[in-house]
């Protein structure tokens, strides 16, 4: 090989891994986009006029009601309006139970859902907006809502049942006794 073919070869080579490296940082950069789009909460925004609490409907539709708040229970309360009472859900924002008391009006923006509403915001009677939880579908066990949260333990909650006890018999043990006292 002489002096140019070498040259050229050496040329094509870094051309090669410079071309390489432009397309992974392109790939890179359109798949970082992508993730970026999908996991970016959708902007929505709800209903200003509010709907009577007998016209609601299981909808993946935001939705607002006012009334006034006739019965407290934990984070959740009943709202009543002129033609009819709703289940209202204010998740762990409303687990205080400063949000909302008996007898107060009070307007709620949330999704109608499995039979109650789960708030997003409220709007007491000075026009205050509280928001209790990001708007849009619920998330499923180790999503944003999970109490182990990210960087916990995944392992199995405290409401779980208790591990075994170690006088209990494992299943490893079990066939091994279970012939012990059948050979006696």
């Amino acid at each position: 090989m002489n002096t140019d073919e070498a040259r050229q070869s050496r040329i094509s080579k870094r051309a090669r891994l410079i071309l390489a490296a432009t397309a992974l940082v392109a790939v890179g950069s359109a798949a970082g986009a992508i993730a970026v789009a999908a996991t970016r909460p959708s902007v929505e925004m709800a209903p200003l006029t509010p709907v009577a609490v007998r016209s609601l409907t299981n909808s993946d539709s935001i939705i607002t009601i006012k009334g006034q708040a006739a019965e407290m229970y934990g984070n959740k309360f009943i709202l009543a309006d002129g033609t009819g009472r709703a289940l209202v859900d204010t998740g762990r924002g409303g687990e205080d139970k400063t949000l909302v008391t008996a007898g107060q009006p009070v307007t709620v923006q949330g999704r109608f859902e499995h039979g109650f509403v789960h708030a997003s915001f409220l709007i007491g009677p000075d026009g205050k907006v509280v928001s209790l939880s990001p708007m849009g579908p619920p998330h499923g066990p180790s999503g944003p809502h999970d109490e182990r949260g990210p960087g916990k333990d995944h392992g199995p909650r405290a409401d779980g049942p208790p591990p075994p006890t170690s006088d209990a018999p494992t299943p490893a043990t079990a066939p091994s006794a279970a012939a012990s006292t059948s050979a006696q």
